[in-house]
Order: C-alpha cells, then sequence, then structure tokens
C-alpha cells in the first residue's frame, strides 16, 4: 500500500573493552543509527540503557574472553541476545576502520542483515559446570606443580620418596626418614605437604559439586552414556560436557538422542555409530561376529589404529572430533 511503512527492527551491536563499551543502535528500515559510550564499572546505567530500548530488538555482543558477565546482565533485559565472532565479524568489515563505534556499528549492520557469524553461548547451568570443571582442573595442576618439587627435593638426596604421591603418603614418609633428610629439606617438605593438603580438601570440594551438577536433569542422560565409555570417570565426563554443551548442536546431530549424538560425533566419515565400541584411546575395537584381520588398521576419525585397544586413558574422542 502507497504511503506505508515498514516496521522498525533495531539490532544493537556492541564492542566490549575491560573498561568501557561501545553500543550502535541501527535500524535498517529507516536508517538511523546512534552510539553510546559506558564505563564498564557503571552497572547501572548499562542496565537503564538496555532496558530503554526500542522494541523489538536483538542485541550481538563481540566475543572477548571476559565478554560473561555482561552477557548474564543483559540476558533478563534484552529480547534476544546473541554473541558475535569477533574474527569473522572483522574479516567482512573490509576496509573498515578499525575503532570502537566502526566495530559495533560493523557488528549491528552484518546482524540487521542476518549475516553476522555467530558464536556459541553456553546457557547458565553449562557454563556454571564449565567454571566448576575447569576450577578444580586448574587445582590439579597446582597440585602436580607442587608434586615436581618434592621430586624435585627427594632426587637432590637421591631418595625415591612416597610411593603414593599424595599428603597423606608425604606425611607418612617425612614421619619414617625424616631424620635421613637435610634439616632444610625437612622443612621444605612440610611445607609442600601442607599445600597439597589444602588443594586436595579443595579438590574434594569441587568433585562433590561437579557430581551434583551432572545429577541435575540437563546433564542426567547423558553423563550416564559418557560414563559408560571405557576409562570415561567424573573430570572426563564433567569437563566433556562441560566444553562442549549441547552435543546436538553440531552438523548431523539435530535432532537425535543424546545416544545418538554423542555417537555421531565419536564415529568419523563413512562409519555406522552402530559398530564396535569406543575403547579407551578413542578408537574403535572389534565388532562381534567379525574377523580380526578384516578390520582395517586405521579409522576415519583418525584417532590411531583399531588394531589395539591402546592404554587406559581417554584421548579425548569427542573433543577431538569437534
Amino acid at each position: 500500500m502507497a504511503g506505508s511503512t515498514l516496521p522498525h527492527r533495531w539490532s544493537v551491536g556492541i564492542d566490549l573493552h575491560k573498561d568501557t563499551l561501545t553500543a550502535c543502535v541501527y535500524c535498517s528500515c529507516c536508517g538511523e543509527i546512534r552510539f553510546q559510550k559506558i564505563a564498564c564499572r557503571c552497572r547501572k546505567q548499562i542496565a537503564e540503557f538496555f532496558g530503554s530500548l526500542p522494541r523489538p530488538h536483538v542485541v550481538a555482543i563481540e566475543a572477548v574472553g571476559f565478554y560473561r558477565w555482561l552477557w548474564e546482565m543483559l540476558e533478563p533485559l534484552v529480547e534476544r541476545l546473541v554473541l558475535a565472532d569477533a574474527t569473522q565479524a572483522r574479516a567482512l568489515a573490509g576496509r573498515r576502520m578499525k575503532t570502537d563505534r566502526e566495530d559495533a556499528q560493523n557488528v549491528a549492520e552484518l546482524l540487521a542483515c542476518n549475516r553476522l557469524p555467530l558464536a556459541y553461548a553456553p546457557p547458565f547451568e553449562v557454563q556454571v559446570l564449565r567454571d566448576c570443571s575447569r576450577q578444580r582442573n586448574a587445582l590439579s595442576r597446582q597440585h602436580a606443580h607442587v608434586l615436581h618439587r618434592v621430586k624435585s627435593v627427594m632426587n637432590a638426596n637421591n631418595r625415591p620418596g612416597p610411593a603414593r604421591m599424595a599428603s597423606s603418603g608425604l606425611i607418612r614418609y617425612l614421619e619414617a626418614f625424616q631424620s635421613k633428610l637435610p634439616e632444610r629439606h625437612g622443612r621444605y617438605l612440610w611445607l609442600c605437604v601442607d599445600q597439597l593438603a589444602l588443594i586436595e580438601r579443595q579438590r574434594a570440594q569441587l568433585e562433590r559439586e561437579l557430581e551434583r551438577l551432572l545429577a541435575q536433569p540437563l546433564f542426567a542422560e547423558t553423563s550416564a552414556i559418557l560414563n559408560s565409555f571405557p576409562g570415561v570417570g567424573l573430570v572426563t565426563c564433567a569437563t566433556v560436557l562441560a566444553e562442549i554443551g549441547d552435543f546436538g548442536r553440531f552438523s548431523g546431530t539435530a535432532g537425535s538422542t543424546p545416544e545418538r549424538s554423542i555417537r555421531l560425533a565419536s564415529s568419523g566419515p563413512g562409519t555406522s555409530p552402530n559398530e564396535g565400541r569406543a575403547t579407551c584411546a578413542g578408537c574403535w575395537c572389534k565388532p562381534p561376529g567379525r574377523r580380526f584381520a578384516s578390520i582395517p588398521k586405521s579409522n576415519a576419525s583418525g584417532f590411531g589404529s583399531v588394531a589395539k585397544p591402546g592404554k587406559r586413558r581417554p584421548r579425548w574422542p569427542l573433543l577431538g572430533a569437534c
């Protein structure tokens, strides 16, 4: 109809930095555009600005390593929130200058014409599991660092040290053999005992937290399938679920059950997900009823030979498939 106007659809692009954020509000129908720069410490001002945006609107945050605080703040305030892939969005900018306003406008314009490359932003429950699993893995690295120091002190004295490298084993060893060590090295090892005991206590608390999180309905079914894999335990299962998130978001797994999605992610192209089973090394062992010599020496997924099951350690077949 003559004289009719198109409905406004607002696209908001955000260029986020540690100290400030620059927002570009753009309407593709009328061409209206405006910018707003806000300090990140002014959380109340950020909430008021995005809460007063005209509707309907879509907000896109350019992905950076510290975007999560803004995501969780804006998620209940805006109609739709997406995460933009910063590298690919910049590749589509052409010869546009590299400034905060230009980056925010580039994200808003790509969002308005449905050309914005998107990145995966995990839901809140997955993010909580991710934070917990990463904290637990960080404690394990600290534990290993202290054990390296213990081994270094033992090697300096040509002593084998305790067979089980934990705080309890080191305490028993020092109570029995401290007199055979130099006085200064005995003091150093007792300091290591304090560090190991603290880390082990905190790590046990986080593992109990991981068990509680995996028992939630969102993760219960998938975690039960992952735990059925040989060599996969609590920590591996939690890490895979936290880092991958929803298995159904990968190509070829849409609409599948969790069990079929995991099988499709684990098996390579041209292989049937129902043949054989996953071994600890991420390979497929002999399917029942077939001769061992008829199995090829390598599978299509690239996880090594299927002629031997491998060591009792997982090689992240799911992470490698992604």
